[in-house]
C-alpha cells in the first residue's frame, strides 16, 4: 500500500542502526522517558513539519538530538501512489539545521553502510554516500535546505517555491518524489499528523487544516495591494479633484472680487488728484482763516484796550464824582446833624428866652420892687403905685417900638427868602427838564437803532430764503440725478441682454455636459464589454472556463449553451473528463443543443475574436465621440466663461451706474438737508437775534425809565431839601415875628396883671394895712425863678451866638450851595453811569460781533482742520497705493462736491480694505483648499510657483499662478480618476474574495459535516457535527467594505465621471481600518465548532479547554479522533495512500473503544503508530508491529506477544495484515 513503510535511524539518538517498520499498525512500548514519544515525533517530520516544532523547547535542537554526528542519517522509506519506492534522507546541515535528499530507490544497507575489518558495519560520511549512490546508479535530488521546499515536494503542493526556475525545479522534484500522484495533493497533512500527536492546540491545528481544504477547493486567499497611505493619498487627491469645479467657482468669485477692487482703485485714481487739490485748497483756507482769526483776536484785544481805557476814565470820573458827592453828602449830613443837635437842645426856646431877657429882667426888677414894696409897709403906697404903673407903661412902650422894628425887619427878610426860594425852584425845575430831555434823546437814539434791527431780524426770521448760489447748486443736483438715472437705465438694459446670452450659453453647455456623460457611459460600457471578451479569451488559471478551453474543444456548443456564466469563473468545481457513450446529455437527460443559441459569454474563440474586434471598434468610436463631446464642452465652456465675464462687466457697470444714482440722490438729498438746515439756522439765528434785540429794547426802556425816575427822584429830593430849608427859614422868621408880637402882648398882659396886683395890693394895703405871707412867699419864689432864668439864659448866650452864626453861615448859606452842588454831582454821576452803561453795551455788542465772527472763523478753521485730518490720511493712503493702471482722463463720472469726494474716497478705501482683506482671506482659503488633500508633487509645484513672487507683492499677482495651478489640477483629473478606478477595482476584488469565502465556508461547513461518518461510533454520543463559521462578518473593515463595494458598483453603473462623496467616505472608512498590505489567510477567516449531543445534552466545543471539559480524557480524545478521520479524508481526498497517526498513550483507552478506533482507521487507510508503557496489554494484539525500547541499553527490540482470541479473529479477518506479518524482519543492531 503506498505510504510510509520504514523509518531507519543510523547513528541517531539511539546508537547504531535502528529500523522501525510502520507499514501497518505499529506500537512502541517502554518505560516512562525511554524515548517512545521521541520516535513518534518523526512521523510529522516525514510529512513536512518543521523539525524544530517536533522537539520540545526544553530539549536540544532537532539536529543536535537526532543527528548528533556527521554520519548520522534519518531515513524515511515510502512508496509513492504510482508504486515507486523512494526514500527521504535527513542529515546535518553544517553547524545548524537539517537538509533533505530524495532518493529514487528503496533503502538498502550497501547504500550507506560499509563493513569494517572487524566485521562491524559503519555508516559512510555524506560525501561518500553520494559517491556510493552514483556508483550504484541511483538517482537522487540535490540538497534541499528548506523544510518548506521539502514539504511542497512530498505533498505535491504547487503553491510552494514562488516563481521562476526554482519553482520549476521543485515541481519537477514533486512529480518524481511526491507521496501522491501528480493529480493529488496532501497539503497540510503534517498539521493533521501533528494534531493527532499533539497534547494541546488541536483545535487550532484543525482550523489550519480546514484552511488548507478550502485552498485545495480553489478558495483564493484574500489579498490586496492597496496601501493605506496610497489610498488615503488618492482620497485626498480625489477630494481635491472633486473640488475642482467648486474651486473654479471660487476662483471666479475671487476674479470678481479682483475686478471689483480694480473698479474701486479706478475710482480712487480719479479721486486722488481732486483730493490733493482739496487738501491744498483747505490748507490755504486754513492759513487764511488762521490769519483772519489772529486779526480778529488783535481787534478784540484792541477793542478791549479801548474799552478798558474809556471805562477806566469813566470809572475815574465816576469815582471822583462819587467821592465829591460823598463829601457833599457828608457835609450836608454834618450840617443836618448839627442842626438837629441844636434843635434837640431847644435852641429856639433859648432864642426866645434870650430875646425876652430884657423883659425878664424888667419883670424881675418889678417883682423885686413889688416884693420890696410889700416889705416896706410904712412907705407911701400910692406914690409907689403910680410910679410903678408909669414904669410898666414906659417899659411896654419901649418893648412895643422895639419889637415892631424887629418885626418889620424880619418880614423883609421873609420876603427876601421867599423870592430866593422861588428863583431857586425855577432854576432846579429848568435844570431837571433839560437833563430829562437830554437823557430821553440819548435813549431814543438807542431805541431807534434797536427798532431798525428788530424789524430786519423779524423779516429774516419769518421769511428766510435761499441764496442765488444755493438755488444754482440745487438745479445742478437735479440735473446730475437726471443724467445718472438715464445712464442707469441704459446699463440695466445691457445687463439684462448679457444675462440672457449667458443663460443661453449655460443651457448649451449643460446639454453638452449631458452629451459628454452619455459618451463616457458608453465608453465605460464598451471598456467593460471589451474586458469581458478579454477575460473569455484568456480565462483565469484553474477556472472551469480554462479547463473547458484546454480539455473540451467545442464546449461552447454543448455545455456552454446550458451553463450559467458565474460557474465558468468558479475554481472550486474540480472538473474532470469522463467517458460517456453520448455527449449530448446533461445529468442523464439527452438534449438537442443545436437548437439553443450560444450565449455571449460562451462563444468560441473565433466568435470571440470577431466580437473583440467589433468591441474594439465600438470602444474607439465611443472614445472618439467622448473626445468630441469633451472638445465641444470645452468650447462651450469657454464661450460661457466669456459671456460670464461680459455679464460680470455689465453687472459692474450697472452697479457703478446704480452707485452713481445713489450718489446723485444722496447729493441732492444732502443739498436739500443742508439748505433746510441753513434756512432753519438762519431763522434760529434771526429769532435769537430778535429775542436779544427785544430784550435789549426792553432793557433800554427800563434803563430810560430808571434814568428819568432817578432824575425825578434827585430833583424831588433836591427840591424837597430846598423847600425844607426855606420853610424852616420862613418858619423861623414867622416864629420870630410871632415871638416879638407875643412879647409885646405878654408884656402888656403882665403890665395889666402887675398893675392889677399892685392896685389890689394897694387896695388891700389900704384896706387892712397888712401884708399876706403867701403873697410874699409867691413873690419871693417868682423873683428867684426869674433870677435863675436870667442866669441860665445869660450862661447860654455863647451857645446862642454859635447857633446864630451856624444858621447864618452854614445853614442858610453853605447848605443851599451844598444841596445845589450835590444835585449837580448826582446828575453828573448819573450821566457818567449812563455813559458807562452805554460804553459797556457798545463794547459788549462789538465784542459779541467779534466773538461771532471769531467763532465763525474757528468753526471754519475747525471744519478745515477736520477735513484736512480726514483728507490727509486719504491722500497718504492713495499715495502709498501702487496703481497698476493710469487714470482715464475722459471719465464722465461726476465726483460731486468735496463732501461727496471725501465720502466716495472713504467708502472706496473702506471697500478696498475690506475687499483686500476678503481677497486675502479668500486667496488664503482658496490656496488652503487648493493645497488641501494635495500630493507632495503638487505642493512642491505650488511652492515653486509662488516662490517667484516678492514678499511685498500684491496679492492679485497670485491669481495667474492660481489659474495655472487649477489648469494643472484639471489636467491631472483623468489620471487621478483612473488611479482611483484601479484602487477601487482592487478593493472590489478584495471584497469579492471575502464574499466568496463567506459563501464557500457555509458550503464547506455542510460538506465537512457530511464527511463525519459513523465509522467510529462512541457510546453516549448521539449526534456529532462540525460547523465552520466564517469570521469575515467579524472583521472591523467588512461592513465598510460592503458599503464601499455597493458604492463602487453604483459608480461603475452611473455615467458620472467622478465618484460621489459617499464613495470617498466609504473608501476612507475602509482604509481607516484596513491595515497596509492586507493579507488574510483562510485560517484566520474561519472558526471551527464541534457540536455534540452527549447524554441528551448539546455541547458546543470551540477550543481545546472546552474539548477536555466535554468528557473524560479518553472520550475527549476519541471525540477528536472522530473528527480527525473526517479531516483526514478531506486532506487526502482521492489519493490512494496510507496515512500514519502517531497516537501517544493509546493503551490508557478502553479496549472496546480502541477496537472501534482501529476498525475506523483500517476503513480509512490510516496506520497507527502507538506508544504506551505496558508491554503485556491486550491492546498490543491489535498492532501488526510491536517494539520495546530498552532504556538501559538504548535498544529497540521487536516483541511477539501471545495471541489472544481477539487478535486471532483480527488476523483471520485481515488478510493484508497477515501478509504484512509474514514479511516482518528481525531487528538489526549495529
Amino acid at each position: 500500500m503506498p505510504g510510509l513503510h520504514r523509518i531507519i535511524l543510523i547513528n541517531c539518538h539511539l546508537p547504531g542502526f535502528v529500523e522501525l517498520d510502520v507499514s501497518g499498525h505499529s506500537n512502541i512500548c517502554g518505560t516512562n522517558a525511554s524515548g517512545k514519544t521521541t520516535l513518534q515525533r518523526l512521523i510529522p517530520v516525514f510529512y513536512g513539519e518543521l523539525p524544530s516544532k517536533v522537539v520540545p523547547k526544553t530539549r536540544k535542537k532537532f539536529d543536535e538530538f537526532y543527528l548528533p554526528h556527521a554520519n548520522s542519517y534519518l531515513i524515511y522509506e515510502y512508496q509513492r501512489e504510482d508504486g515507486q519506492e523512494c526514500q527521504v534522507v535527513l542529515t546535518r546541515k553544517g553547524s545548524d539545521g537539517v537538509q533533505y535528499r530524495l532518493i529514487d530507490a528503496p533503502y538498502k544497507s550497501e547504500q550507506i553502510l560499509v563493513e569494517m575489518e572487524n566485521g562491524e558495519a559503519q555508516a559512510m560520511l555524506p560525501e561518500q554516500w553520494i559517491k556510493q549512490l552514483r556508483q550504484l546508479q541511483i538517482d537522487f535530488s540535490h540538497k534541499i535546505q528548506a523544510t518548506s521546499e521539502f514539504r511542497g515536494i512530498i505533498q505535491n503542493d504547487a503553491s510552494v517555491g514562488g516563481t521562476g526556475r526554482e519553482n520549476t525545479k521543485l515541481r519537477q522534484l514533486a512529480s518524481r518524489y511526491s507521496l501522491v500522484s501528480s493529480a493529488h495533493r496532501i497539503r497540510h497533512m503534517e498539521k493533521l499528523v501533528s494534531a493527532v500527536h499533539a497534547k494541546e492546540g488541536k483545535m487550532d491545528t484543525l482550523r489550519t487544516m480546514l484552511a488548507a481544504i478550502f485552498e485545495e477547493d480553489g478558495l483564493v486567499q484574500p489579498t490586496t495591494t492597496v496601501k493605506n497611505t496610497k489610498a488615503r493619498e488618492w482620497i485626498t487627491q480625489m477630494r481635491q479633484t472633486m473640488r475642482l469645479q467648486s474651486m473654479q467657482g471660487e476662483y471666479e468669485k475671487i476674479q470678481g472680487q479682483t475686478e471689483q477692487l480694480n473698479v474701486i482703485e479706478q475710482q480712487l485714481l480719479l479721486l486722488k488728484p481732486l483730493l490733493e487739490q482739496d487738501l491744498q485748497r483747505l490748507t490755504t483756507e486754513k492759513a487764511d482763516g488762521q490769519e483772519q482769526k489772529n486779526s480778529y483776536k488783535t481787534q478784540q484785544r484792541s477793542e478791549k484796550d479801548i474799552f478798558e481805557q474809556a471805562e477806566g476814565e469813566l470809572n475815574s470820573r465816576l469815582s471822583e464824582t462819587n467821592e465829591q458827592l460823598s463829601a457833599k453828602s457828608a457835609r450836608l449830613d454834618h450840617l443836618q446833624q448839627q442842626y438837629e443837635k441844636y434843635q434837640d437842645s431847644d435852641i429856639e426856646q433859648l432864642q426866645k428866652d434870650m430875646d425876652a431877657l430884657p423883659l425878664t429882667r424888667e419883670e424881675y426888677e418889678q417883682t423885686l420892687e413889688q416884693y420890696n414894696l410889700l416889705i416896706e409897709q410904712h412907705k407911701d403906697l400910692q406914690s409907689q403905685l403910680e410910679q410903678q404903673k408909669f414904669k410898666l407903661s414906659e417899659s411896654l412902650e419901649r418893648l412895643s417900638r422895639k419889637n415892631q422894628g424887629s418885626v418889620k425887619v424880619i418880614r423883609q427878610q421873609k420876603e427876601n427868602v421867599r423870592q430866593t426860594h422861588h428863583e431857586k425852584e425855577s432854576a432846579l425845575r429848568s435844570q431837571f427838564e433839560q437833563r430829562k430831555e437830554q437823557q430821553g434823546a440819548e435813549f431814543e437814539q438807542q431805541l431807534m437803532d434797536v427798532e431798525r434791527s428788530i424789524v430786519r431780524q423779524e423779516h429774516q426770521a419769518k421769511h428766510a430764503s435761499a441764496t442765488d448760489e444755493e438755488m444754482e447748486n440745487g438745479a445742478l443736483a437735479d440735473k446730475r440725478l437726471e443724467l445718472a438715472q438715464r445712464a442707469w437705465q441704459q446699463s440695466s438694459g445691457a445687463k439684462k441682454q448679457a444675462e440672457a446670452l449667458h443663460q443661453q450659453c449655460q443651457h448649451k453647455r449643460d446639454e453638452a455636459d449631458k452629451t459628454l456623460h452619455r459618451a463616457r457611459l458608453a465608453t465605460r460600457q464598451s471598456k467593460d464589454h471589451l474586458q469581458q471578451l478579454h477575460k473569455q479569451l484568456s480565462p483565469e488559471q484553474d477556472s472551469l472556463r480554462q479547463f473547458l478551453r484546454d480539455n473540451k474543444p467545442g464546449w461552447e456548443q454543448s455545455i456552454g449553451k446550458l451553463i450559467v456564466e458565474p460557474l465558468l469563473d468558479r475554481k472550486d468545481l474540480s472538473p474532470k473528463l469522463v467517458d460517456t457513450p453520448h455527449e449530448q446529455h446533461l445529468l442523464g437527460v439527452q438534449l438537442d443543443s443545436s437548437v439553443i443559441d450560444a450565449p455571449a459569454y460562451a462563444q468560441d474563440e473565433t466568435a470571440l475574436r470577431v466580437a473583440l474586434e467589433q468591441a474594439t471598434k465600438h470602444l474607439l468610436a465611443a472614445e472618439k465621440e467622448q473626445k468630441s463631446a469633451e472638445a465641444e464642452l470645452d468650447q462651450l465652456h469657454q464661450e460661457a466663461e466669456m459671456q460670464r465675464e461680459m455679464v460680470a462687466e455689465r453687472n459692474r457697470a450697472f452697479e457703478q451706474a446704480e452707485q452713481e444714482v445713489s450718489y446723485a440722490q444722496s447729493a441732492k438729498q444732502r443739498y436739500s438737508d443742508d439748505l433746510k438746515i441753513a434756512l432753519q439756522k438762519r431763522r434760529q439765528q434771526a429769532q435769537t437775534a430778535l429775542n436779544t434785540l427785544l430784550q435789549e429794547k426792553k432793557q433800554i426802556l427800563g434803563q430810560k425809565a430808571d434814568a428819568i425816575a432817578l432824575l425825578k427822584s434827585d430833583y424831588d429830593e433836591q427840591l424837597l431839601e430846598f423847600k425844607s430849608g426855606w420853610q424852616d427859614e420862613v418858619a423861623v422868621l414867622e416864629e420870630q415875628i410871632e415871638v416879638l408880637e407875643q412879647q409885646v402882648e405878654q408884656k402888656r398882659q403882665q403890665n395889666k396883671d402887675q398893675i392889677k396886683q399892685l392896685e389890689e395890693a394897694f387896695n388891700q394895703e389900704l384896706a387892712n394895712k397888712d401884708i399876706d405871707p403867701n403873697t410874699l412867699k409867691a413873690l419871693k419864689q417868682k423873683t428867684e425863678s426869674l433870677k435863675s432864668l436870667i442866669q441860665t439864659v445869660t450862661s447860654r448866650r455863647e451857645e446862642l451866638n454859635e447857633y446864630k452864626a451856624f444858621m447864618q453861615s452854614d445853614w442858610l448859606k453853605q447848605r443851599p450851595m451844598l444841596l445845589e452842588q450835590e444835585a449837580e454831582l448826582k446828575a453828573s454821576a448819573q450821566q457818567l453811569t449812563q455813559q458807562q452803561s452805554t460804553l459797556q453795551r457798545q463794547y459788549q455788542n462789538k465784542r459779541t460781533e467779534l466773538s461771532q465772527a471769531l467763532s465763525a472763523i474757528e468753526k471754519r478753521l475747525s471744519a478745515c482742520s477736520a477735513l484736512i485730518t480726514e483728507i490727509e490720511p486719504m491722500v497718504r493712503q492713495l499715495a502709498n497705493i501702487a496703481f497698476s493702471f493710469k487714470a482715464n482722463g475722459e471719465s464722465d463720472i461726476n465726483l460731486g462736491d468735496q463732501a461727496e469726494r471725501i465720502s466716495r474716497c472713504t467708502e472706496a478705501l473702506e471697500s478696498r480694505s475690506r475687499g483686500e482683506k476678503k481677497l486675502k482671506e479668500a486667496l488664503s482659503e482658496f490656496e488652503a483648499n487648493l493645497g488641501k488633500d494635495a500630493g507632495k508633487d503638487f505642493l512642491d509645484t505650488m511652492l515653486q510657483a509662488f516662490s517667484v513672487l516678492d514678499e511685498d507683492a500684491n496679492v492679485r499677482d497670485r491669481l495667474p499662478i492660481l489659474q495655472r495651478l487649477l489648469s494643472i489640477l484639471a489636467s491631472r483629473q483623468r489620471q487621478i480618476v483612473e488611479q482611483g478606478e484601479t484602487i477601487g477595482g482592487d478593493l472590489n476584488k478584495f471584497f469579492t474574495v471575502f464574499s466568496d469565502i463567506n459563501r464557500k465556508i457555509s458550503l464547506q461547513s455542510k460538506r465537512l459535516t457530511d464527511e463525519v461518518s459513523d465509522d467510529l461510533t462512541l457510546d453516549g454520543i448521539a449526534r456529532s457535527e462540525v460547523k465552520i463559521i466564517s469570521t469575515v462578518d467579524e472583521l472591523n473593515f467588512w461592513t465598510p467594505l460592503k458599503r464601499f463595494a455597493e458604492q463602487y458598483d453604483n459608480w461603475n453603473k452611473s455615467d458620472a465621471f467622478l465618484p460621489s462623496e459617499t464613495y470617498l467616505d466609504t473608501l476612507a472608512d475602509v482604509v481607516e481600518v484596513l491595515p497596509n498590505d492586507a493579507n488574510y489567510s483562510i485560517e484566520s477567516l474561519l472558526r471551527l465548532e464541534l457540536h455534540l449531543n452527549e447524554g441528551g445534552s448539546d455541547l458546543v466545543i470551540k477550543n481545546d479547554r472546552q474539548l477536555l471539559e466535554s468528557s473524560s480524557h479518553g472520550m475527549a480524545y476519541l471525540i477528536l479522533c472522530k473528527f480527525l478521520l473526517a479531516f483526514t479524508r478531506l486532506l487526502r481526498n482521492q489519493a490512494n495512500i496510507d496515512i500514519h497517526w502517531p497516537i501517544d498513550e493509546i493503551g490508557t483507552l478502553a479496549y472496546h473503544n480502541v477496537e472501534k478506533l482501529f476498525a475506523a482507521c483500517d476503513t480509512n487507510h490510516i496506520n497507527i503508530l502507538g506508544a504506551f508503557p505496558n508491554p503485556e496489554s491486550d491492546v498490543l494484539m491489535l498492532f501488526k508491529h510491536r517494539y520495546l525500547i530498552d532504556k538501559q541499553r538504548q535498544r529497540l527490540e521487536k516483541i511477539e506477544p501471545k495471541l489472544s482470541r481477539i487478535a486471532e479473529r483480527l488476523q483471520q479477518n485481515s488478510h493484508t495484515s497477515n501478509n504484512a506479518s509474514n514479511n516482518e524482519k528481525p531487528q538489526v543492531t549495529a
